[in-house]
C-alpha cells in the first residue's frame, strides 16, 4: 500500500503554526541558575533545531532529498564507511580524534540547489572546503554521482567527541535527519551514551537503522543476538541492522563486499519514491508528534523561572519596605531623643538642675529656657549635632540590615546565590555603598537646614519673631526637631521619662512662639521631609539587587504563550 502524501497526513496549517513556535521557542529566556536549568536550556536549543533544522524544511517540501545521518561514538568508523560506500575518500578518515570536526554532506549533482540553499540547517555556513575563517558552524558540501538522487549522506561529528562543540552539533544534525544511520562497533554497541541518544531519537519518531562495525566472524552471531534484544527493549525492534565484517582495509576502504548489504539498501531508498516517502512519513509524523510535550516540559521550565524572579523580587521589596517602615517607627518613637541627643538638651536648657525646678507655668517655663539660652545661641549647634547623628545612626542601622537580610536570603537559593557571585564577579558590591554615610550627611544637613528655613518662614508674626531671635533660630529649629521625634515607644528605663518631660517641654515652648495648631502641623512636616529623604537613602541600596535582576530579566508569561503556539500546532496537525 503506498503510503499518503505528507501533505496530506500533515495538514497546510502546520508550517505557519511551527513558524509560530519557534518564535516563541526562542523568546524564551531561562536565565536563572536552578537544579534542572541545564536541562530546560537543552530542551529549548534541541526544540529550536529540531523546528529550524528538520520541521519546517521537511513540511514545506515533503519531496526535497532524504537526508541519511551517520552518527556514532568516537572510532566506530563513520567516516571509512561513507569513503567505502561512495569508493573513494570524501570524508577524512584517520587515527586522530576527533577526525570529523565539520560535516560533510554528499549529494548527487541533480540536487545540489536544495542543499546550498539555507532552508536546511540554516545555521550552518555552506563550503566546498574547510574553512577557518567563519563565525558560524560550516556544512561541506561535495557532490558525487555515486549517491542516488533524491539521497544524500551526512558525516557527522562523534557523539562522544571530546570537545562539546562536537557533541552539541552531533546531537543537532542527529535531530534533522530522516533516517540516522548509527555507527557503532562490536566493543562498544553497549554504550550508555549512544542508547541514550537511540532512545531519544525513537521517542521523536525518527526512523533509524543500525551499522554494527568491526565484527568478529566468531562472534557474529552472538553479538548480533545480544543487539536485537537491547533494540527490542529500546522499542527498536524494528529498525534494519547491518553487520560490517572485520577485514582488512584496501587503500583506506572498506572492501566492497563489506558494505554491499548496506549499500544495496541505500541505493534502494535512492531508486524507490515510495520507500523515501515511507521514511519521510515515518520520521516526521513522529517528530510533530513530539514536539507539543516537550514544548509543555519547556514551558514548565520557563514557569519556574517566572516564579523564581518573581520571588527574587519580592525578597527585595519585602526586606526594604520592612526596613524602611522600621526606620519610620524608630523616627516617630523617641528613639532619636536617646542617649547624646537628652544630654546635650539638658545641656541647651541649663543643666540637669532645669527639670528638677520646672514651674507649671508657660510662662515661668519660656522665661526660665530664655534666660538659659540668651545670649549663649551657640548652645544649640551641639544638639543640632547630637540630633543629626542620632538621626544617621538609625538610617545606616536599617540600610545595613536591609542588604544584609536581601543578600542572606537570596544565598539560601541557588538562582540567587549564582547572582550575586555573578554581580560581585562584574563589580556590584552587595553591601551598604562607601560612600553611604557621606550621602547620609549631607542629607541630613540639607534637612537640618530645611528645618530652620521653615522655622523663619513660619515665624514671620512680630510676637514669632521676637521669641525667635531670644532663642535664636537654630534654637527653635532643634527645639521643632525634638518635637517631631517625641515618641517614646523606642525608649527603656530612665530615658522614657527623660524624653517624656523633654517632648512635653519642647512641645509647650513652641506651642508659645507659633500656637498648638501650627507646632503640630510643622513638626508633622519635619518629620515627614526627614522620612522621605531616609527611605531614599535606604532604598538606594537596594540597587546591585535591582541591577542584577534587570540583567536576568524573565519575560512575564512566557510559558503561557508557549503553551497557546503548541496547542496551534496541535490543532493544525488535526
Amino acid at each position: 500500500m503506498e503510503p499518503r502524501p505528507v501533505t496530506e497526513t500533515v495538514g497546510t496549517g502546520a508550517a505557519p503554526a511551527l513558524s509560530e513556535l519557534l518564535r516563541r521557542i526562542g523568546e524564551v529566556r531561562l536565565p536563572l541558575e536552578t537544579a534542572d536549568v541545564a536541562e530546560g536550556r537543552a530542551l529549548q536549543r534541541s526544540l529550536s533545531h529540531q523546528i529550524d533544522d528538520y520541521l519546517l524544511p521537511r513540511v514545506q517540501a515533503p519531496d526535497a532529498p532524504l537526508l541519511v545521518v551517520i552518527g556514532g561514538s568516537t572510532g566506530a568508523g563513520k567516516s571509512t564507511l561513507v569513503n567505502s560506500i561512495l569508493r573513494r575518500q570524501v570524508t577524512q578518515a584517520g587515527v586522530l580524534r576527533p577526525t570529523t570536526t565539520s560535516p560533510v554532506l554528499v549529494h548527487h549533482p541533480d540536487d545540489e540547489e536544495h542543499f546550498r540553499s539555507d532552508r536546511v540547517l540554516p545555521g550552518f555556513a555552506r563550503v566546498t572546503r574547510e574553512e577557518t575563517q567563519l563565525d558560524k558552524p560550516q556544512l561541506r558540501l561535495v557532490a558525487d554521482e555515486a549517491v542516488p538522487r533524491g539521497v544524500a549522506l551526512l558525516d557527522s561529528p562523534d557523539i562522544d567527541s571530546v570537545m562539546e562543540s562536537n557533541r552539541l552539533m552531533a546531537r543537532q544534525l542527529l535531530a534533522a535527519a530522516d533516517l540516522w544511520l548509527f555507527v557503532t562497533t562490536a566493543a562498544r554497541y553497549a554504550d550508555a551514551v549512544p542508547w541514550t541518544l537511540l532512545t531519544d531519537a525513537q521517542e521523536r519518531g525518527t526512523t533509524i537503522a543500525l551499522v554494527l562495525d568491526r565484527v568478529p566472524g566468531e562472534a557474529n552471531r552472538e553479538v548480533r543476538r545480544h543487539l536485537t534484544e537491547l533494540l527490542s527493549g529500546a522499542g527498536l525492534g524494528s529498525s534494519p541492522v547491518f553487520t560490517v565484517p572485520e577485514v582488512p582495509l584496501e587503500d583506506g576502504l572498506l572492501p566492497q563486499a563489506a558494505v554491499f548489504t548496506l549499500t544495496s539498501w541505500i541505493l534502494n531508498l535512492g531508486r524507490s519514491d515510495a520507500a523515501r516517502a515511507r521514511v519521510v512519513q515515518k520520521t516526521l509524523v513522529g517528530a510533530l508528534a513530539s514536539v507539543p510535550p516537550r514544548v509543555e516540559d519547556l514551558a514548565r521550565h520557563a514557569e519556574e523561572q517566572e516564579e523564581l524572579h518573581t520571588r527574587l523580587t519580592g525578597v527585595v521589596d519585602e526586606t526594604f519596605a520592612h526596613s524602611i517602615a522600621a526606620l519610620e517607627d524608630s523616627l516617630a518613637d523617641g528613639r532619636v531623643l536617646r542617649g547624646e541627643v537628652l544630654a546635650r538638651w539638658q545641656d541647651f536648657v541649663g543643666g540637669g538642675q532645669f527639670f528638677r525646678g520646672l514651674e507649671p507655668t508657660v510662662a515661668r517655663l519660656r522665661d526660665r529656657i530664655t534666660a538659659a539660652v540668651t545670649g549663649r545661641r551657640d548652645t544649640a549647634e551641639p544638639l543640632e549635632q547630637a540630633i543629626e547623628q542620632s538621626v544617621a545612626y538609625l538610617i545606616r542601622e536599617q540600610a545595613v540590615h536591609a542588604v544584609t537580610e536581601t543578600r542572606m536570603r537570596w544565598e539560601d537559593s541557588p538562582a540567587g546565590a549564582h547572582l550575586i557571585e555573578q554581580g560581585s564577579t562584574a563589580g556590584a558590591q552587595f553591601r551598604v555603598p562607601a560612600d553611604f554615610d557621606a550621602r547620609v550627611g549631607r542629607a541630613i544637613a540639607t534637612w537640618s537646614s530645611g528645618v530652620n528655613e521653615l522655622v523663619r518662614d513660619v515665624g514671620q508674626s512680630k510676637r514669632a519673631k521676637a521669641r525667635i531671635l531670644s532663642f535664636g533660630v537654630n534654637g527653635v529649629g532643634a527645639v521643632l526637631m525634638l518635637a517631631a521625634f517625641a515618641g517614646t515607644g523606642g525608649l527603656t528605663g530612665a530615658e522614657v521619662g527623660i524624653a517624656g518631660t523633654t517632648a512635653v517641654v519642647a512641645g509647650k515652648l513652641l506651642d508659645t512662639i507659633f500656637g498648638d495648631q501650627v507646632t503640630r502641623d510643622l513638626a508633622a512636616q519635619v518629620r515627614t521631609r526627614l522620612v522621605d529623604a531616609a527611605q531614599e537613602l535606604v532604598g538606594s541600596c537596594r540597587a546591585p539587587f535591582d541591577e542584577s535582576l534587570t540583567a536576568v530579566h524573565v519575560p512575564a508569561r512566557q510559558g503561557g504563550a508557549l503553551r497557546r503556539s503548541g496547542h496551534a500546532l496541535e490543532e493544525a496537525l488535526g
